[in-house]
């Protein structure tokens, strides 16, 4: 069933933007003036935003009559943005990394605007029946939240790599070390690869069910994001592709998957 977006659903995910381009302001505000009240403020933009994506979520499902988060396209992108930030929320709950959420908020705002603008529209439903249907879309969605993780400790990684070898001292929390983003980049890597073959593997099956074909750019899309997560895992086992290469193939591997649903979503039927 399709209903198009109210004007109350497309205002409070706009309060939900605000919020995190706020805290992100006041969390890079702290490269320069750190202040006691700064992180905390920070966080709470952070609580706060995702509480209103969660009520579009909710909001969007009930004036669809439909509880079912990936049926279309800007439902799987608020998703997609909410399971980043709480990836973030745990993270910092757990063992706090600091920076992490200067690299992820902007992927979440992009991804929020991205879901605003086809709420705007009109948003398109995918067609989706069957296991194998939802296996494809949860496997590919989630493989694109945890590549996001890789190319941001990517990103870390390369920075701590420049201030370590330039000793640079930059105000602020601590990137983490070398070692430890090398970690979350190939943890990262390692379970999105994994879902990316079954979202692969899944997809081929649904278009051979249904006897189509899918568009070329996301089929080479795919398969250059696939090649790319390739090599950075077998980073361990070839020391020509550790460290900085590795970081920087996790973000090149990450823009290659942004054109991916891009494609996907402008392309649902495909």
């Amino acid at each position: 069933m399709f209903v198009m977006n109210s004007i109350g659903q497309n205002i409070c995910l706009l309060i939900s933007i605000a919020f995190f381009v706020i805290g992100g302001g006041i969390s890079l505000s702290r490269l320069r003036w750190e202040k006691s009240w700064s992180r905390i403020a920070a966080k709470a933009c952070l609580y706060f935003g995702v509480s209103f994506a969660i009520a579009v979520l909710i909001w969007h499902s009930i004036s669809r009559r439909n509880w079912l988060l990936l049926d279309d396209n800007f439902a799987a992108l608020v998703w997609l943005a909410v399971v980043l930030v709480f990836f973030v929320l745990y993270v910092q709950r757990r063992k706090p990394l600091g920076g992490l959420d200067w690299f992820i908020m902007p992927i979440v705002v992009l991804l929020l605007i991205g879901a605003a603008a086809t709420g705007l529209a009109n948003p398109s439903t995918y067609n989706v029946h069957g296991l194998v249907s939802w296996m494809h879309l949860l496997t590919s969605y989630g493989g694109a939240a945890a590549f996001a993780v890789a190319a941001a400790a990517g990103t870390m990684y390369l920075i701590a790599n420049y201030r370590l070898r330039h000793k640079v001292a930059l105000a602020g929390p601590n990137l983490g070390s070398l070692e430890r983003l090398e970690h979350l980049t190939l943890s990262a890597v390692t379970l999105g690869f994994a879902l990316l073959t079954i979202g692969a593997v899944t997809g081929f099956m649904k278009m051979k069910f249904e006897h189509r074909s899918a568009p070329a750019a996301k089929v080479i899309l795919s398969l250059g994001v696939w090649i790319v997560y390739a090599l950075v895992l077998h980073s361990p086992i070839n020391p020509s592709f550790r460290g900085r290469r590795a970081a920087v193939l996790s973000i090149i591997g990450f823009v290659l998957m942004i054109g991916t649903i891009v494609a996907v979503v402008l392309m649902p039927s495909g």
